[in-house]
């Protein structure tokens, strides 16, 4: 049986025209802010390398600020897989609280506290592309603040020390 042309459903209606623009809107401003966390949680980590005594430390935590920030711009694609590549995820990995120990036998120099933000930052990263999969406005911006604080907590660590 035939479906009159009439009995179905437009393709294309106006009146959804203003709610997809609500929804482009909102992704984009959730776009921009994960990458305005992604900047700023990278320029935290670069600061944590510029600290390093061993040099191997300082090299690996600059890769991570770059991997931080491709992550939480770059890698955030609209339609794809929502997977990271291999090198990023390798990158954002945990492990990154141990530096290069493998090759230094030393932990990277990091204050008390450091630690625990500098994973969070990097587990968030590795989180945002696959926000495409789910509800991309919404789950950037629950990630893009806990980004933010994780970022704040780590800076303070510093700022408690200096004191």
């Amino acid at each position: 049986m035939k479906t009159s042309a009439l009995s179905a459903p437009p393709l294309h209606s106006p009146a959804n025209d203003g709610d997809d623009q609500a929804q482009r809107a909102a992704e984009l401003a959730a776009l921009h802010r994960a990458a305005d966390a992604g900047e700023a949680a990278a320029g935290w980590v670069r600061e944590l390398a510029g600290r390093q005594v061993e040099e191997e430390h300082g090299r690996l935590l600059e890769r991570v600020a770059e991997a931080i920030v491709k992550a939480s711009s770059r890698e955030i694609i609209p339609g794809s897989d929502g997977l990271l590549t291999e090198e990023l995820r390798y990158t954002l990995a945990a492990d990154v609280v141990l530096g290069s120990s493998h090759t230094t036998g030393t932990l990277p120099e990091l204050h008390p506290g450091e630690r625990m933000p500098l994973i969070a930052v990097c587990a968030i990263a590795a989180t945002f592309p696959s926000c495409v999969l789910g509800d991309l406005a919404r789950e950037l911006e629950v990630l893009a603040a806990e980004m933010e604080a994780a970022t704040d907590a780590g800076r303070a660590c510093a700022e408690t020390l200096a004191e």
